[in-house]
């Protein structure tokens, strides 16, 4: 499965969430926190606060009442998120979508097939496919508890030889435009075992396998929630609810390393929300583009650096731009762009000290994840929250950015043009600075806190 050729490179591009909306179920309603119309607000700003690269978001809560409604059909659109001028939320979606590739972005969807309700259509010819995790009497049986509602998961070995996964997918792909999109986030995408008839892991996971080869023939790339290695009666997570389901089989609970189970979706899914249970080996081994996203591991993520998530920001802030665009260019400047510049690199040798990590890469550079720094040649160009680094593989855009602010000489080794062009990066646009000279690798820029220049190269 490493040949596989994706349609992005995840550990290149910009992919976040964004959530628009909870339902409230005992008004029949749903909790707007962003409309269609305002997703695209955000979306213009962070094209012009990004320089214009390619970026996907995944929409959360875009169907049925909002975030876990429906599932895992996926095909009504959540009507509160439409325009007014549209006569439905699905022209209103589709519009978003053709609106977004005006500002290099590709929307796509935060959806579900691991989580069924009992609510949803299609939930009798999953019991009686036994396509829902049942326990040992037969019977379907709720894991966990979504928005008040018994939540129950799916059995991917019934979900798939019955045909109904097929159904579900196609029709999904019939009311959005994911088949355009080429990608789609797959959330809890993890393996329940049914207790009757007994499924255990192994067969649930090539049936996951034939699902994610389904989606992928349609040309639709798969990204998730977690790093799937589970071994049998074992969650991803010891504390997962699932687990209470796995006691009642009354068999050996005997913890597993999650170290001696292989990464079961790796060559199937790219990229993952929180790239979890994996080690400094794994990181090592497995190159960011066959593999990419947040690692859950401090001491890993201070010395690779991680996909942004995007969602937090929009949450914690709300839609005005105003509100979150200072947040979302710190984690932009010190997160994101750091993990793209390493990403160029090959990963040659890591050492380890008191927990903290030091990774040496191809083209001399190093990452040390305990000072915070990058160097380059012994040149350093990330120390903390002071960052100046090429946006783009061809270095024709550097961002510079500083979290206290700084001012004098800025390292630039990078640069193939001997004089810029300085723009401060604001939500609406770049803004002139004026211009500087590249002098033996170093240009001087004044940076206030908190403030992101773009320096390009002189007209």
């Amino acid at each position: 499965m490493d040949g596989r050729k994706w349609n992005y490179d995840y550990s290149r591009t910009l992919w976040m969430k964004m959530f628009l909306a909870n339902p409230d179920f005992e008004r029949g309603e749903s909790k707007v926190f962003i409309t269609f119309a305002e997703a695209l607000d955000i979306i213009k700003a962070v094209d012009n606060l990004t320089q214009g690269i390619t970026k996907i978001v995944y929409l959360v809560g875009w169907q049925g009442l909002g975030h876990d409604d429906c599932y895992p059909e996926m095909d009504v659109v959540n009507e509160a998120l439409k325009r007014d001028c549209d006569p439905t939320a699905r022209d209103s979606l589709w519009w978003l979508y053709n609106e977004a590739k005006k500002y290099r972005t590709v929307v796509s969807f935060h959806v579900n097939v691991s989580d069924a309700y009992t609510a949803t259509p299609c939930f009798p010819a999953l019991a009686k496919a036994n396509a829902v995790v049942n326990n040992r009497d037969g019977v379907p049986t709720p894991i966990e508890i979504f928005n008040g509602r018994d939540g129950y998961k799916t059995s991917y070995k019934q979900f798939w030889e019955s045909g109904l996964f097929r159904q579900v997918f196609d029709r999904f792909c019939e009311v959005t435009p994911v088949t355009e999109a080429g990608t789609v986030h797959l959330d809890n995408f993890c393996i329940a075992e049914n207790l009757n008839p007994r499924t255990g892991v192994e067969a649930q996971d090539a049936a996951r396998n034939k699902m994610l080869d389904y989606i992928a023939a349609r040309g639709i790339d798969v990204t998730s929630e977690y790093t799937y290695r589970e071994a049998p009666l074992r969650s991803e997570s010891p504390e997962h609810p699932i687990r209470k389901l796995y006691v009642t089989a009354g068999e050996d609970m005997t913890p597993v390393p999650w170290k001696t189970v292989p990464i079961r979706t790796l060559g199937r899914i790219p990229a993952t929300w929180w790239t979890s249970n994996m080690d400094l080996a794994d990181c090592m081994a497995i190159p960011p583009a066959l593999y990419s996203g947040h690692l859950t591991d401090p001491a890993l993520l201070r010395v690779f650096y991680g996909a942004m998530h995007g969602e937090d920001i929009w949450m914690a802030h709300g839609p005005k731009t105003e509100n979150w665009a200072a947040e979302f260019m710190r984690q932009f400047c010190t997160l994101q762009l750091p993990y793209f510049y390493l990403n160029r690199y090959d990963r040659l040798k890591a050492e380890t000290e008191n927990g903290e990590h030091t990774v040496t890469f191809s083209g001399g550079v190093v990452s040390k994840g305990k000072e915070g720094r990058i160097t380059k040649n012994g040149t350093v160009l990330k120390d903390g929250g002071d960052v100046l680094l090429p946006l783009d593989a061809e270095n024709t855009v550097f961002i510079a950015y500083s979290e206290q602010g700084k001012a004098g000489l800025w390292n630039i080794p990078d640069a193939p043009f001997p004089a810029a062009d300085v723009f401060e990066i604001t939500p609406n646009g770049n803004v002139p600075k004026g211009k500087a000279e590249i002098k033996n690798g170093q240009i001087e820029l004044t940076v206030s806190p908190g403030q992101a220049l773009a320096i390009k190269k002189a007209d």
